[in-house]
């Protein structure tokens, strides 16, 4: 019997510059930002659920080795190392009343597995446990082992590669860490898709031991449980987090989408690195314009083809995409192609996230790549004689939502990073919100909390927004830190704050009540006798991506005292909203003993929390800090924010967003919008298309993805599409426009335009109650226009010459209250209307 693997580890040939004997198309860094997103201008989107009937087959295991319905927390990541690697024993019978012709088996899941036919071995095989990718699948060829009758299915597997998982669901967890099989019997040849013949289910019977001739027909397994079932392949999203999941591209038939999601189809802009080899590229043009007169076609070559040698093509989709890589077939031959994602041209060619993943394409049919994310896909044709591809192309998988919230400015740069962050934040919206669709494909909180305000300032997004508080949480009772870092506790109290402030969902915030409760006490047995946190439970500690903040430190714990107030803080006012004083005053003494503690133990000598930028930016923004100590605290750390060539103590995109809003706070937005333009158009002006989880200036720039530090880590690993680097968006919205909630659902709001240097800027967010817009001009004093939706008061911070100047709304005279040492006058709109305000 012929077995065939779904994943090989091959030799990975780097392709220098002289194999690159051709290109064609255009460079997508011209892409503009209306056409950045591919699906902004989807009018009406096919949802997975209307095109796409689940799978039947079922993960299954052992009930012994099988995750307990609420697992047990102790890190933000699960991981068994090189435990749990017994064999598992599964038999199951069958009846068939006619033998196809052809026959393939698949099974998914297990790292090794040893696989019998009607007593017969017809398969053993061993993956390598260290990839990125889960649920890597197996095609067996058991053409010849059926009879009529009844037939027997016997399995001997050791759990898959362990992905690792943040998760707290029973699937979730079980799946990344390998303990799950599925297997299916398909009348049909391989890589074809037919109604199966055997399916796993919960009929199969399992066992931890097994005695002699366990996998004959004739063994008596009346002693063997039933199977654990976690229920169909397809029946959940938690099967599609963290790439537990990544594998499962080569089982026939599965897409692995959420209902909700929706897909769309994307040539390649240029075609790169094209090599014929030992063989033959013909018609490639028609792989960006498709021409049915004159389709794609590849010879491989004859005989054995070194890998050095098989022709390859890179294909180039512009910018950042999540999806895969779909081949359609117009050939009565088949074609076995290596493919190799890269979020950069170097990643692709050197050492992609998913390795080498080979793809089988049957004669006349359409096969897929994994899911991810990427610009790049290179190619290299294994086995194949005159093979024609009607398409290969994007297969794009996306959320589909619209954009709501805008804003435009004299500044063109600034344009295209308010874009790129909003498309940054939309390339997260997936299985949940994810930290980013590369790696991790998970749900972070800390990611979350920048992304969220991203997400609700552009998309005003309800449905994943919501799914992704709740599973993030987890149900209750609450005895672990939300993703397993105390802080992200905190960032999960706040994250619900900023929705509430947006959204005014009181139906959601009912539904965490009791949650936030059980949250808040269980931050509080992280406390000492002083009432400063101390990791008592030893969660992963975890600030930033940064010497002394991703460690149990002294400067890590200072840090997260100061988020923990904010989250106290916040927990406070939405308790309240909830009529609960009860809760609310009884949080309120350890908020402020919280925030004595970090006054009389974490201020230095200096007046400020240390010299850490993240530190006393969060000190700023908790309220930790008051407004006495913020020249100290601009002084002795903030005030070197982007003068510093080469800063060994790094900063991440997710933190900057929080140091750019500290230092706007404290009244230094001018300083904070020079940081923006280095930093965010930096990686802009280095040809990003969405925003990178790590970044300085001033790092290598010649193979800029491997210099990018991250993760622990440095390396193509590092993401080039992260949520929390999103946060320029709503910084220009909160900061330049000037747009802050105050009240549920824009009940209340603060408006503060803010030119800085810019000539003029004009912008809009979705709200409950409508669209709120801004606009603001530099003519002959400020004009600003805002246009206000029913129910919303809004305070308009306007700026002047002189204190007390006067100032026009709509054409009459208004005095207002004097801010910010006579700078500026609040005026208050309690109608809804478009307003034009005049000030000098």
């Amino acid at each position: 019997m012929k077995t065939t693997v779904g994943f090989l580890v091959l030799c990975l040939v780097p392709i220098s510059a002289s194999a690159q004997t051709g290109s064609t198309g255009t460079s997508g860094s011209q892409i503009s930002d209306a056409d950045l997103d591919p699906t902004r201008n989807i009018a009406s989107p096919e949802l997975e659920s209307g095109t796409h009937r689940p799978l039947p087959e079922q993960y299954i295991w052992t009930r012994e080795d099988a995750i307990s319905e609420k697992p047990n927390i102790n890190g933000s990541w699960t991981s068994e190392g090189n435990t749990h690697l017994d064999p598992h024993y599964f038999r199951r019978s069958f009846t068939l009343s006619t033998v196809p012709y052809a026959a393939t088996m698949y099974v998914a899941g297990p790292g090794a597995a040893t696989v019998y036919l009607n007593g017969k071995r017809v398969a053993h095989y061993q993956n390598s446990m260290e990839v990125n990718i889960g649920a890597r699948v197996v095609a067996i060829d058991v053409s010849g082992g059926l009879k009529r009758g009844e037939n027997l299915v016997a399995i001997e597997a050791i759990r898959g590669p362990e992905v690792g998982s943040s998760g707290n669901s029973r699937r979730e967890v079980q799946l990344t860490a390998g303990r799950v099989m599925a297997v299916k019997i398909v009348p049909a040849a391989p890589g074809m898709n037919e109604t199966p013949l055997l399916i796993s289910d919960a009929q199969w019977k399992t066992a931890e031991k097994a005695g002699s001739g366990w996998e004959g027909p004739g063994f008596d397994d009346s002693g063997w449980e039933a199977a654990d079932s976690l229920g169909g392949i397809e029946s959940s999203m938690e099967f599609y987090q963290w790439n537990g999941d990544g594998g499962m591209y080569a089982w026939p038939g599965y897409d692995g989408i959420s209902p909700f999601l929706a897909r769309f189809e994307l040539a390649p802009v240029a075609l790169l690195h094209m090599y014929s080899g030992a063989g033959t590229l013909e018609n490639t043009e028609s792989l960006i314009t498709p021409n049915r007169a004159a389709e794609f076609a590849v010879s491989a070559g004859t005989g054995h083809v070194l890998p050095a040698t098989e022709p390859q093509i890179m294909l180039d989709f512009g910018r950042e995409v999540n999806g895969r890589v779909e081949f359609e077939s117009d050939s009565d031959q088949a074609a076995d192609v290596n493919l190799r994602y890269g979020e950069s041209e170097a990643e692709a060619l050197n050492e992609p996230y998913l390795g080498n993943t080979p793809v089988h394409v049957a004669p006349h049919a359409t096969a897929y790549g994994p899911k991810g994310a990427f610009r790049y896909a290179l190619l290299q044709f294994e086995r194949g004689t005159n093979v024609r591809f009607r398409s290969i192309r994007l297969d794009g998988i996306y959320y589909p939502v619209k954009y709501q919230g805008f804003f435009r400015s004299s500044d063109e740069k600034l344009n295209r990073m308010w874009m790129v962050g909003a498309y940054t934040a939309h390339l997260c919206m997936q299985d949940d919100v994810w930290d980013a669709p590369k790696r991790d494909r998970g749900r972070w909180m800390g990611d979350l909390d920048v992304s969220g305000r991203t997400i609700e300032d552009v998309f005003d997004d309800h449905f994943l927004m919501e799914e992704t508080l709740d599973r993030l949480i987890g149900e209750g009772p609450i005895t672990h830190h939300v993703d397993g870092i105390a802080g992200y506790s905190a960032f999960w109290i706040t994250g619900e704050t900023e929705y509430y402030r947006h959204t005014g969902s009181r139906r959601h915030l009912e539904s965490v009540h009791e949650r936030l409760i059980q949250l808040m006490h269980y931050m509080e047995t992280e406390l000492d006798d002083r009432k400063l946190y101390s990791n008592t439970s030893k969660s992963f500690p975890f600030v930033d991506w940064s010497p002394e903040l991703e460690a149990d430190t002294p400067e890590l714990r200072r840090a997260t005292q100061l988020e923990y107030y904010d989250g106290f803080r916040d927990g406070i006012y939405l308790l309240r909203e909830l009529g609960d004083t009860e809760n609310a005053d009884l949080f309120e003494k350890s908020a402020g003993e919280l925030k004595a503690a970090a006054q009389k133990y974490l201020l230095d000598s200096s007046g400020s929390f240390g010299t850490r930028w993240q530190t006393n930016a969060y000190a700023v923004l908790s309220d930790v800090a008051g407004p006495a100590q913020y020249d100290a605290i601009w002084r002795n750390s903030l005030s070197t924010v982007g003068h510093i060539k080469y800063n060994a103590l790094i900063i991440t995109p997710y933190y900057n967003y929080y140091v750019i809003s500290a230092m706007a706070k404290m009244g230094h937005r001018a300083e904070a919008l020079d940081w923006i333009r280095q930093y965010w158009g930096g990686m802009i002006d280095e040809g990003a298309t969405s925003f990178w989880e790590g970044y300085d200036p001033a790092w290598y720039k010649q193979d800029f993805h491997a210099a990018l530090q991250a993760d622990d880590s440095s390396g193509y690993q590092a993401s080039l599409a992260h949520g929390w680097s999103s946060g320029v968006t709503p910084w220009l919205m909160e900061q330049i426009l000037g747009i802050q909630p105050r009240g549920p659902g824009f009940s209340d709001v603060d408006i503060r335009p803010d030119l800085i240097d810019l000539g003029w800027v004009q912008g809009g967010e979705p709200t409950p109650r409508g669209m709120l817009k801004v606009e603001i001009r530099k003519e002959n004093g400020y004009k600003t226009t805002v246009d206000l939706p029913p129910g919303t008061i809004a305070r308009i911070s306007l700026p002047v010459s002189t204190a007390g100047a006067p100032v026009t709304v709509n054409g009459e005279k208004q005095n207002g209250e004097t801010t910010e040492n006579g700078s500026r006058v609040i005026i208050v709109l309690k109608t809804a209307g478009h307003f034009e305000l005049l000030s000098h």
